[in-house]
């Protein structure tokens, strides 16, 4: 949430540069910490999207649809605006290298902004509980979202490099808003960066909507504080629940910057990533007659070539930034005692041996 609202407000910086105006800084060590206009328009980003989403299921919904079909409308126009207008840039291809360690390491750091462009992928399975039929539509939906994300992506970039010389795309803060700039003029690239801003909203949108029933249901089986499953009586939202989330998100956002951001959820989340590829094996191995709705296709060299992959990615990514890593690895392990005290007062409930 926080780096989705650290992203809104980016593209916020292309139309009104002032807001990467730095406020002061400050040193820990060696490590920076940089406070902009930016942080504490982000942590309001994020509040008011919550509040949004305390309101009204329904409004959430429908106002997802608008804003992801926007986003869609928004690459396509790139794409078609690229291949009928856009020049060739001229440029020759990129230098090749050979393959190292130091090369290896470029292209995991490379593909952390990647991932987190196509993360998001997990987070239908939150919805599960208000979906029909998830044995069918929860696969469907993630499959052709892939696909759709994939080719989209793929289009996009392939009109970048057709448009821009490398050299520039690599020094690009706002690579879309650039190419359109070259081919539609000023007015056409801020035009553009608006609807790409908007898109971002939309994206903290969904995420505010599904991450809110992470701590719902946590709490509902006795592993979370208990006020977050509480339902508002009137708007029927998970309303302890999206304040907490909100609050948390708010603090973050003004803590650093959307490089720094999305570089901690990266870490963060592909440790669960990697633990959830074990899991996998480890239970396809102890329960092998357990039913089982989803498929692992490939398995079990799928699973495998997943977890390594998330393995190097994280690890890599600790290496390049060590504090904002070690923070984060610091905040998933205070949380353990925390599981293990609800695990032991849920085992001793007397309604659970009722």
């Amino acid at each position: 949430m926080a780096t989705l609202a650290a992203g809104f407000v980016r593209f916020l910086g292309f139309l009104f540069p002032m807001l990467a105006t730095p406020l002061f800084t400050s040193h820990l060590g060696r490590y920076e910490f940089t406070f902009t206009t930016a942080q504490p328009l982000a942590a309001l980003v994020v509040l008011v999207v919550t509040a949004l989403n305390y309101f009204s299921v329904q409004m959430g919904g429908a106002i997802q649809v608008l804003l992801s079909s926007l986003k869609v409308a928004t690459i396509l126009l790139i794409v078609v605006g690229g291949v009928l207008f856009g020049r060739p840039n001229g440029s020759k291809g990129v230098a090749v290298v050979q393959l190292g360690f130091g090369t290896i390491g470029a292209l995991l750091t490379a593909l952390v902004p990647a991932m987190w462009a196509y993360n998001g992928f997990n987070d239908l399975g939150d919805l599960g509980e208000e979906i029909l039929c998830p044995q069918k539509n929860i696969p469907r939906a993630i499959i052709l979202g892939l696909l759709i994300v994939g080719g989209l992506y793929l289009m996009a970039n392939v009109v970048y490099f057709h448009t821009l010389p490398f050299a520039q795309l690599a020094q690009s803060q706002h690579v879309a808003s650039d190419v359109v700039q070259s081919i539609a003029g000023s007015r056409g690239a801020a035009w553009l960066t608006v609807a790409m801003a908007i898109s971002a909203l939309g994206a903290l949108h969904v995420v505010v909507l599904t991450g809110a029933r992470i701590p719902y249901a946590m709490a509902r089986d006795g592993l979370f504080f208990p006020f977050a499953q509480r339902l508002h009586p009137r708007f029927r939202t998970p309303s302890g629940a999206l304040i907490f989330l909100g609050a948390i998100a708010a603090l973050l956002a003004l803590s650093g910057t959307y490089e720094e951001l999305y570089s901690l959820f990266v870490f963060a989340v592909w440790i669960f990533f990697a633990l959830t590829a074990i899991a996998l094996l480890r239970l396809r191995q102890k329960e092998p007659s357990l039913f089982r709705p989803y498929r692992a296709w490939g398995y079990p060299w799928t699973p495998l070539i997943f977890l390594i992959a998330a393995v190097a990615l994280t690890v890599n990514l600790w290496m390049v930034r060590p504090v904002r890593s070690s923070l984060g690895l610091a905040v998933i392990l205070v949380g353990i005692p925390f599981f293990r005290h609800w695990r032991k007062s849920r085992s001793c409930s007397p309604a659970e041996h009722s």
